[in-house]
């Protein structure tokens, strides 16, 4: 996997011309880090001010953490990124952070159809979960394929989430228990413009306050 930071690579090419070798520590300040290839658990993206992920490829049982986010980072899905598969309870993506900007084009593949074809009696991962996420939105991208829920937002508030696409349409009567959104101990959420293909509820919410839920298309 590749996390490159423009940040790093200028100080590296820097020291190079001062001392002939690379530096080898990691300055504190704004850095631009791409993640690429193949995820690997436990890679640090806590100094990335903007983090854009490409074509990226998760191993089977392994969650693409987002939840150490620095504070008022952007994250930019501009590839097609797939998750392996795997009987396990997920999540395969987890945010945590505040006032984080989430948008893109790009595309999240559960390839939930290896689950949809063994029934709803094993388990299987819930695919995007923000856990105390605060005065943040999410925008813009696609999530294909859930295996199962495909939002789950707990402990969070003042956070928007709109003009997102989510399309399971390709199980259609195979992928079961396939949420939309699932809510619980919220304040302040608000999902707005988004479209919903899945084989199960749009909107599931439990003991949240102040939450708006508008202008979004379920099939």
């Amino acid at each position: 996997m590749k996390l490159f930071s423009t940040a790093l690579a200028a100080l590296a090419l820097l020291a190079t011309a001062v001392n002939g070798s690379p530096m080898m520590r990691q300055e504190e300040q704004t850095s631009s880090c791409t993640l690429s290839g193949t995820y690997k658990s436990g890679t640090d993206i806590s100094s990335c001010s903007t983090l854009t992920i490409g074509t990226l490829s998760v191993p089977a049982g392994v969650t693409l953490d987002l939840s150490k986010a620095k504070a008022g980072a952007t994250i930019k899905i501009s590839g097609t990124v797939t998750f392996g598969q795997k009987k396990w309870a997920g999540p395969l993506v987890l945010l945590g952070g505040s006032n984080l900007s989430v948008s893109g084009s790009g595309t999240l593949d559960g390839q939930g159809s290896w689950y949809w074809k063994q029934g709803t009696s094993i388990s299987r991962p819930v695919f995007f979960r923000l856990h105390g996420v605060t005065g943040s939105t999410l925008s813009g991208f696609k999530i294909k394929n859930s295996p199962y829920r495909t939002f789950s937002v707990l402990n969070s508030e003042k956070t928007t989430i709109s003009g997102l696409t989510l399309d399971s349409s390709a199980g259609d009567g195979t992928a079961k228990n396939t949420d939309g959104f699932d809510l619980s101990k919220n304040n302040y959420v608000t999902i707005t413009g988004n479209k919903i293909y899945n084989q199960d509820d749009c909107l599931a919410m439990q003991s949240s306050t102040n939450t708006v839920f508008s202008n979004n298309y379920c099939s």
